[in-house]
């Protein structure tokens, strides 16, 4: 087993096509006696409502453009103490409770360099092979239990046999899930409004895992810069 980290992976699944234009359209229906539309914004209106409303703080129009992404190659501690601790998001995330993890994918930070590298690869390499080994350990008892309890042995269909055996599997890897470092991977979809993202890169530098936050977040901002 070898650790793997090709560092955060980020594309922008979905978004909203004119998404500044429709900041400045919604900070001109505020002072207009009907909505106005995103295809009526001017050039002179980019440039003069756009950098008025957010230095006044009128961030709720940059609320109503959201960004739809797939992240992958990112630590959990990342995500629970960067991602997931405010309320102003919406994910889906991978869960290790019923996917195997064959392959050691773990945030290897870059600072680490020497022997503290080498202990840092073989802590996470190590996790590994206990998590392997608790797993294998824990899957026979498992599917005794589960066995036990749906009265596997009174059953004739071999379909019923091979469902329990699957779900043994899955209780087996959701306990051995506990000795997998929470420099894990994951992988999501995740979804911010556009003030949410200028936020998440203003607060990058304060979480607890601040550097991978930076290239993450660089990450993410460019692909939104790509279509607006």
């Amino acid at each position: 087993m070898a650790l793997i980290d090709r560092g955060p992976e980020v594309r922008l699944r979905n978004w909203f096509d004119r998404p500044y234009d429709d900041a400045v359209a919604a900070a001109r229906t505020c002072y207009s006696p009907r909505v106005i539309g995103a295809d009526e914004v001017t050039d002179r209106q980019r440039r003069s409502i756009g950098p008025l409303t957010y230095r006044a703080g009128h961030h709720t129009v940059y609320q109503h453009a959201t960004f739809e992404l797939s992240l992958s190659g990112i630590s959990r501690q990342l995500v629970w103490s960067f991602l997931h601790s405010f309320p102003f998001y919406n994910t889906e995330q991978q869960s290790q409770r019923y996917v195997r993890l064959d392959e050691v994918r773990a945030h290897l930070p870059p600072a680490l360099q020497g022997e503290a590298r080498e202990v840092y690869v073989e802590a996470v390499e190590g996790a590994w092979r206990a998590y392997a080994a608790l797993a294998s350990r824990l899957e026979p008892v498992a599917l005794g239990l589960l066995s036990e309890l749906w009265r596997l042995t009174e059953r004739q269909s071999k379909a019923f046999g091979r469902s329990v055996a699957r779900e043994a599997e899955k209780r087996a890897i959701e306990t051995a899930r506990y000795v997998i470092p929470v420099a894990c991977h994951a992988a999501m979809i995740y979804t911010v409004s556009g003030i949410t993202l200028h936020r998440l890169r203003r607060t990058a530098a304060a979480c607890d895992a601040s550097q991978e936050a930076r290239a993450l977040v660089d990450r993410m901002v460019a692909e939104v810069e790509r279509i607006d």
